[in-house]
């Protein structure tokens, strides 16, 4: 099968390599699509990968093959890839939390990826897409399970003002998700002209400029009008740092990019205001399963999500060059089969 390869040195080459085979326990799928991630970018466009692999863990298909003992799936299934139940056994699977699990690696590590033909997987990884969803639109799933894991752990309802910053492919799920929740008011602080659009056609209520955002002078100081939830999907310092700045007394900031650049929080503001900061990691099978209802329920403008072009294998290097340089908004999504 083809696959587009990282050989390391900001280089991906399409090559041949083995169909994989189907074990116990085991499903071949035929990928239909898989989206471009931040992680995918750190990974191959700024060298943090290993060379030889291949990337690509937000991917739609149809089943091919199943292996022995596999149960409720057969060819023609049309499925996503996703988490696994986990160990079950450490603490944090039976805190229900299997994105945490200490023994079990997340989607984004379970081998090989989907830039590629066919992706391998366990089948309890495997999650059914709803009668309505087209395969397209089902590539969303993961980036969606994520931003909607961060809509939840900031307990967002409506009434509330939320802030995000970064309107890459998370911060604008992020804003969708929030919208579906029942949250009006949505300001998303980004720099770069095109995602500021697009974030207002995804639902931001108000869209500022990073260095609009004003910051208190001291710590039990708010800004004039302060936010209850903020969300940090950029993975840079110093928007985790004014998102911080523009919470309310008692509010919450769920930070879900990454980075390798480290913010300085002010402890005393976190004190003094009650604040709660916290973290959210890839997603739980709940979540998946939220992700796709959501989906399916028709609400989310899914048509401006993505990009409107997909990208063949052997375009996947250039997409990521052309998303490192900001000239594409939106979810990049690769058809191997173009």
């Amino acid at each position: 099968m083809r696959a587009a390869v990282y050989r390391g040195a900001r280089t991906v080459v399409v090559e041949e390599v083995a169909v994989p085979e189907v074990g116990p326990g085991e499903v071949l799928l035929e990928v239909s699509h898989c989206g471009i991630c931040g992680s995918d970018l750190h990974l191959m466009m700024e060298d943090w990968g290993r060379p030889g692999t291949i990337g690509g863990h937000e991917y739609s298909g149809v089943v091919v093959e199943v292996g022995a003992d596999v149960d409720g799936w057969a060819p023609g299934d049309r499925a996503v890839g996703g988490p696994g139940p986990g160990c079950g056994t450490c603490r944090a699977c039976r805190a229900g939390s299997p994105n945490l699990c200490a023994t079990h690696p997340g989607p984004i590590m379970a081998g090989p990826g989907a830039f590629a033909s066919y992706k391998l997987l366990a089948a309890d990884r495997l999650f059914r897409v709803p009668d309505g969803v087209d395969l397209r639109t089902a590539a969303l799933t993961e980036p969606l399970a994520v931003a909607w894991r961060g809509v939840r752990k900031a307990g967002a309802v409506a009434g509330m003002r939320a802030l995000v910053t970064g309107a890459g492919p998370i911060g604008l799920l992020t804003v969708a998700a929030l919208r579906a929740s029942g949250v009006t008011e949505v300001t998303v602080s980004e720099p770069e002209e095109g995602r500021r659009t697009l974030a207002q056609r995804i639902g931001a209520t108000e869209i500022v400029s990073p260095e609009d955002l004003e910051m208190p002078a001291m710590p039990m100081e708010l800004v004039e009008s302060p936010f209850d939830i903020a969300f940090d999907c950029s993975g840079r310092p110093d928007a985790m740092e004014a998102a911080l700045n523009h919470l309310d007394r008692a509010g919450t900031l769920v930070l879900s990019g990454t980075g390798m650049r480290r913010p300085r929080f002010d402890a005393n503001r976190i004190i003094l205001n009650e604040l709660v900061v916290t973290g959210t990691v890839e997603y739980t099978p709940g979540d998946y399963e939220s992700a796709l209802e959501l989906l399916a329920s028709g609400t989310l403008p899914t048509g401006a999500l993505i990009e409107p072009e997909d990208v063949p294998l052997d375009g996947v290097q250039r997409a990521m060059e052309r998303l490192v340089a900001g000239e594409l908004a939106g979810k990049v999504l690769v058809a191997p089969h173009a």
